[in-house]
C-alpha cells in the first residue's frame, strides 16, 4: 500500500484507541490518576540515559549527558511539581465568594514533538496530559521517531503493573507532513500541544482546533556595569554549551554594558569561549540561509564541528563561539535565532541603550519568549523587565535551565509559552493546569433580593430614598447570606 495512505490510515487508528482510552480515564479518580503518573516519573526517570543516548544517536544532535539532564529534569522536576496539583474533581472551594471549581480533562491531544528536544518533551508531554486525564497521541519530526517510541514504550511499560486502558499513550511511526496535519485536524482530536517550527505551530493553529502553540526564541542577555561578572560568564557558558543551545530559551545574543566590555571579554576567554575575528564571522554568516531559519547542519553542533565548516579552527575544549555583529536584521544573519553554541555580541553605553538594544534583538524573531540581565543594582533590573515584551525575565541565571524552570522557581516545563505578542493563546509554562476545562459552580446570595426593585422604589435600581427596604421581606437577611446556601460548604471537610 502506498506509504502516504499507510501513515493516514495509522492516525485515524491511533485516534481510535485513544478514544476508547479518554472514555475510561476521565472516570479515574485523582488518586488512581496520580498512581498512573508517579510509575511513568519513576520509569522514565530510569530509562533517561538510555532514551538520552538513543536521541543523539539517532538526531545528531546535542549532548549525551545534557539530554540526560533534560529527561531527568522532564521526570522528576515535572513530577515534583504534578505530584500535589488538584486534576480531579472540586480542585479549588472560594468559601468567602461561594464558589467552586471542578475541572475536567479537554480530552485528546495530538502532541507535536520537536527534533531538538524529542525525549525529554515526549515525557514532559506524556506525564502533563494523564496528570489532566487526557490521552495523548504523540507526532515526533522524522528524524525523531525512533527515540519517541522508546520513550512511549517506556512510559506504556510502567503502566503494565495497573492496566491502563490500551491506547492511553501512542506516537506514529510514520509522520509526514499530511499524517501529521490528519492528527491536527481529525474530528475527535479536542487539543493540539504544538512544540516544533514556527511553520509546524501556524500549521496548528489554522488546524481549526484549539491549540496551544510556543513561539521562536531569539534571546537578548544585558550583562550590566553592578553584574558579578565572573557568575554572569559562567552562566552564560553553562547555557549555551547545555547540549550545544538546543533548547529555545537559550541565549542568543549578548550585550555588553561598555564599561566593563574589557572584563567581560577576558572573562569569556578565561572560561573557554572563542572570540571569532572578521573573517571567521564573515565566514560563518555565509552559511547562514536567508529568512528566519537557523543553518539546520548547525543545530546542536559543538563549536569544533561549526568552526571546521565554516573553514577555521578553534581549541578542542571550546565551549561557545562569540562573534561581533554591527547591527540586527536580515543583513546580520547571526543575529536571530540560531539554536547552537553561539552568541552575537553588541557593546552599548549604560542599561538604557542596552534595553533598546536588547529590544532590538527580541523582535526580530523572538517577541513573547524570554530576556535576561546580569546585575545588582534592582531599579535597573525593574527598568529592564517592564521594557522587554518576553513571557520571562531572568536574573542572573543561565536561560537554557532558568527558562524551562530547572534552574528557577519557574514551574518547569519544556513547552514555553509567547503570549499574544509571540503568537500564542498564553504566555504560561505550560502544564497540566492548562489541559483543563474547569467547570465553577456558583451559589446565589438570597440578600441580593434585598436590592431589587420594588414598587415602592419604582423599576430604576437607582436608590430613589432613603427608606428604600421599608417593608421588604428580605430586611433581616445577613450581608453575607450563608445560612442559606446548599452545597458542599456545609460538608465540614470541604
Amino acid at each position: 500500500m502506498d506509504q502516504d495512505l499507510l501513515a493516514l490510515q495509522e492516525v485515524r487508528d491511533l485516534v481510535q484507541k485513544a478514544k476508547k482510552a479518554q472514555a475510561i480515564l476521565e472516570t479515574y479518580s485523582q488518586e488512581e490518576v496520580d498512581k498512573l503518573v508517579s510509575l511513568m516519573a519513576e520509569q522514565g526517570f530510569r530509562a533517561s540515559r538510555e532514551l538520552a543516548e538513543i536521541a543523539c544517536e539517532e538526531t545528531g544532535y546535542g549532548k549525551v549527558e545534557s539530554k540526560l539532564l533534560k529527561n531527568q529534569f522532564a521526570t522528576r522536576n515535572v513530577y515534583e511539581y504534578l505530584k500535589n496539583l488538584k486534576t480531579v474533581g472540586i480542585i479549588k472551594v472560594d468559601q468567602e465568594k461561594q464558589i467552586y471549581e471542578i475541572a475536567s480533562p479537554m480530552g485528546i491531544v495530538a502532541g507535536i514533538v520537536p527534533v531538538t528536544n524529542p525525549t525529554s518533551t515526549a515525557l514532559f508531554k506524556i506525564l502533563i496530559c494523564i496528570k489532566a486525564r487526557c490521552t495523548i497521541v504523540l507526532s515526533p519530526h522524522p528524524k525523531a521517531v525512533r527515540c519517541v517510541q522508546a520513550t512511549v514504550k517506556t512510559m506504556l511499560k510502567a503502566l503494565e503493573s495497573v492496566g491502563a486502558p490500551d491506547g492511553i499513550i501512542s506516537s506514529l511511526v510514520m509522520p509526514t507532513l499530511a499524517s501529521t496535519q490528519e492528527l491536527m485536524k481529525h474530528h475527535d482530536v479536542d487539543v493540539i500541544l504544538a512544540t516544533g517550527g514556527s511553520g509546524l505551530v501556524k500549521a496548528a493553529y489554522s488546524s481549526g482546533k484549539p491549540a496551544i502553540g510556543v513561539g521562536p526564541g531569539n534571546v537578548p542577555v544585558f550583562i550590566d556595569r553592578s553584574a558579578d561578572i565572573p557568575h554572569a560568564v559562567r552562566c552564560l557558558v553553562a547555557s549555551k554549551s547545555f547540549d550545544w543551545g538546543t533548547i529555545c530559551s537559550s541565549e542568543q545574543a549578548l550585550v555588553i554594558d561598555k564599561p566593563v566590555e574589557k572584563q567581560v571579554l577576558a572573562e569569556f576567554q578565561r572560561q573557554g569561549a572563542y572570540l571569532c575575528n572578521d573573517k571567521e564571522t564573515q565566514a560563518f554568516e555565509a552559511l547562514m540561509p536567508p529568512g528566519s531559519l537557523p543553518n539546520s547542519e548547525m543545530v546542536g553542533k559543538s563549536p569544533t564541528v561549526i568552526a571546521n565548516m565554516a573553514g577555521f579552527k578553534v581549541p578542542n575544549d571550546t565551549q561557545l563561539l562569540l562573534v561581533w555583529q554591527k547591527g540586527v536584521g536580515e543583513k546580520y544573519p547571526l543575529s536571530r535565532e540560531k539554536l547552537n553554541p553561539t552568541l552575537a555580541l553588541y557593546v552599548e553605553d549604560g542599561w538604557e541603550a542596552g534595553a533598546r538594544k536588547c529590544l532590538e534583538i527580541i523582535r526580530y524573531g523572538g517577541e513573547g519568549h524570554t530576556a535576561v540581565i546580569h546585575g545588582k543594582n534592582q531599579e535597573v533590573i525593574s527598568a529592564f523587565a517592564m521594557k522587554m515584551p518576553a513571557s520571562r525575565i531572568l536574573v542572573n541565571a543561565p536561560s537554557s535551565q532558568g527558562g524551562v524552570g530547572y534552574a528557577t522557581g519557574l514551574i518547569p516545563s519544556m513547552t514555553l509559552g509567547c503570549g499574544t505578542s509571540g503568537g500564542n493563546i498564553t504566555a504560561d509554562n505550560i502544564n497540566s493546569l492548562n489541559l483543563l476545562n474547569i467547570k465553577r459552580v456558583a451559589f446565589g446570595n438570597l440578600s441580593w433580593f434585598a436590592d431589587l426593585p420594588t414598587p415602592q422604589t419604582g423599576l430604576s435600581l437607582v436608590p430613589q430614598a432613603t427608606n428604600r427596604h421599608a417593608n421588604n421581606p428580605f430586611d433581616n437577611v445577613p450581608k453575607s447570606g450563608k445560612k442559606y446556601f446548599v452545597g458542599p460548604y456545609n460538608d465540614p471537610n470541604i
